[in-house]
């Protein structure tokens, strides 16, 4: 059985990953670390996970799962892949594109994977629209009820989101005639932005609008054929001429399947114990965070 920590046990961690990986326990032998001594018995024993207080001091660890602040992880990434541990790591690797490249060249050089927890690609909705033949534009839309983040953590913490899926969609092309637009308030927090960028003989965009009526997140997919659109990754709408069809996510299937959390989980698990491919490949993570990077270089 494979030994992977898990580092972090905030609210991501427990709604997103706790309950997949108690559903592979026959595959992991889990332990869990945080720094409130109350949260790791509680979960500890809710998920019947082993506990610990400093991971860095297991030798046998195969892989790490981080999901501390951003701001911690450059340091942790670092040396748990210098002491030869995969990592997977919660998005983004950094507000940092410098140390990003970092990491993922002290990954290359090691032979390990660092694996970033890009949820949408693998979302069955989602993963539908990118087998559509033939696409020719691409619009991902993220909003929030008037949500207002610090313009550069809401960068990187959500627009990253409708980014890398635009780029999952169209292929992960080389971005060119890359455009961006960023409105922030007095205060210096997020109202809305937009990357728009052509590539693979197709355009897309990505935007997010903190400022809108509803949380609400949709993908679509234009194609000489058909337009596809993935809504809150949980229904797929699908116009073929005159013909429209909604199909919600079957009632049996688990959310966070939905969601694509526990298939990301589980190809990372596999690549681990396989020593397969990375199931979020260096690159395309690069250029992800490097058009964030990018539109924060616009403020």
């Amino acid at each position: 059985m494979l030994n992977i920590g898990v580092l972090g046990l905030g609210n991501i961690a427990q709604k997103a990953y706790l309950p997949v990986y108690a559903g592979i326990r026959s595959q992991v032998n889990w332990q869990i670390q945080t720094r409130n001594p109350e949260k790791l018995t509680t979960l500890g024993q809710q998920y019947n996970f082993k506990t610990t207080t400093d991971l860095a001091e297991q030798s046998d660890l195969d892989a790490v799962m981080i999901h501390t602040p951003t701001d911690t992880h450059y340091q942790l990434i670092k040396g748990f892949l210098q002491r030869g541990v995969h990592v997977y790591v919660d998005k983004p690797v950094s507000e940092n594109f410098a140390e990003v490249e970092d990491l993922y060249r002290i990954a290359a050089e090691n032979n390990l994977l660092l694996t970033v927890g890009f949820n949408r690609r693998f979302a069955p909705f989602n993963q539908a629209l990118a087998q559509l033949d033939n696409k020719n534009a691409i619009n991902v839309v993220k909003t929030r009820t008037k949500d207002l983040e610090a313009t550069k953590f809401a960068l990187f913490d959500l627009m990253i989101h409708p980014v890398d899926t635009a780029l999952y969609l169209a292929g992960f092309p080389e971005p060119k005639n890359v455009h961006y637009s960023l409105h922030e308030s007095p205060e210096h927090n997020l109202e809305q932005a937009s990357v728009t960028f052509t590539g693979n003989g197709l355009r897309a965009e990505a935007r997010v609008n903190m400022l809108a009526g509803a949380n609400y997140e949709e993908a679509t997919v234009e194609a000489a054929t058909e337009i596809g659109r993935s809504i809150n990754l949980s229904q797929y709408q699908e116009f073929k001429g005159q013909r429209q069809q909604l199909t919600p996510a079957p009632d049996w299937q688990p959310t966070l399947v939905t969601r694509g959390f526990d298939p990301l989980v589980q190809a990372f698990v596999s690549a681990v114990a396989n020593h397969g491919v990375n199931p979020v490949s260096a690159q395309s993570s690069l250029t992800s965070h490097k058009i964030v990077a990018d539109l924060v270089a616009q403020l």
